[in-house]
């Protein structure tokens, strides 16, 4: 039987003398980035999950660039040392358009020892971190991309994008009254992405609620207004499906029957509870206060045939994007 402590010395042993170690190294590994949200209200955490892959057959152990090496614990994620493992003693990049940028973590010191990271194949180890508490700038309203580059810069993640900013809500105009809805940024962020966008540009002004399903829902968003119409520049939004239900005041995205990655700028607005439809269709959104709910039942009470077109036009006049109310966020 092998002996873990001889095993652990054995490989130490190599690191400082410098052996190379087996595997395939670098070459086969991955950094990620990912956002709980790419909108966050001004205050709250910026949660990230940071994660190294390994993509090949073969283990993979890696160190710390010009850090000495030690034995890791017996139980580990990715630390922090290998998160703060880029060009001196950074590794993560937040940038604006403006040009300005920041690189140095606040208040974390980089280590003179790190543990050796070993990754078995086809797996990966990852932590999960608040980034305001190292880069400040994020306390601050304001649109930033984050990119990490551990280890000396040699692998690079993805960028993502993040809005510092109150959250948002919306409010559908309509010539019956005004549905106000609160997005569910955490769930569908890409979803939500599309929609304030759309309705920032003004795409939804003057288009209409073509289609009614008594008891059902109403949709809308087309176009064309007759349910074959797609945002102009042709762009899909992939499916966030939740384990949200559908229910009354419920907005999810119109999709082709066989495409779930279909989502383009159409939506419906539940008036029932729909447990067919859970995990479907992409839940957005929810209608919230009273007023929303008697315009979605004034909207649902006009005549439609037999293809659910209604009797009377129901133009949208406008989707208005607006700060949401403050409340305080649980620790």
């Amino acid at each position: 039987m092998k002996n873990p402590l001889f095993t652990g010395w054995l490989i130490l042993t190599a690191v400082l003398s410098g052996q190379a170690l087996g595997g395939p190294g670098l070459d086969g590994a991955r950094a990620h980035i990912e956002l709980e949200s790419h909108f966050v209200r001004v205050g709250d955490p910026v949660w990230a999950t940071l994660s190294i892959e390994n993509v090949t057959d073969e283990a993979m152990t890696l160190t710390v660039p010009g850090v000495r090496p030690q034995l890791p614990s017996s139980e580990m994620g990715l630390p922090l040392s290998h998160v703060f493992s880029g060009e001196a003693g950074s590794g993560i990049t937040v940038s604006q358009s403006t040009g300005r940028s920041w690189e140095v973590p606040v208040g974390h010191t980089p280590p003179t020892e790190a543990p050796i990271l070993k990754i078995a194949p086809r797996s990966m180890v990852g932590t999960r971190i608040d980034l305001r508490r190292y880069y400040p700038q994020l306390r601050r309203v304001g649109v930033y991309r984050l990119s990490w580059s551990p280890y000396g810069g040699k692998i690079t993640s993805e960028t993502r994008v993040v809005e510092i900013d109150p959250l948002k809500q919306a409010e559908i105009v309509t010539d019956l009254g005004t549905m106000t809805v609160e997005f569910f940024h955490k769930d569908a962020p890409d979803t939500v992405v599309n929609f304030i966008q759309l309705a920032k540009e003004g795409f939804y002004n003057g288009l209409s609620f073509h289609r009614i399903e008594p008891g059902y829902m109403i949709q809308g968003g087309c176009p064309r207004g007759d349910g074959t119409g797609i945002r102009g520049d042709g762009k899909r939004t992939a499916a966030e499906f939740s384990d949200r239900p559908h229910e009354k005041g419920t907005l999810s995205m119109a999709l082709l029957d066989d495409d779930p990655d279909s989502a383009s700028c159409q939506f419906f607005v539940c008036n029932t509870r729909q447990k067919d439809w859970d995990g479907r269709y992409t839940i957005f959104g929810m209608l919230v206060g009273d007023d929303s709910f008697e315009t979605l039942d004034k909207l649902m009470a006009i005549p439609a045939d037999e293809f659910g077109r209604p009797d009377q036009p129901l133009v949208i006049r406008t989707v208005r994007i607006v700060n949401a109310p403050y409340t305080p966020t649980m620790p």
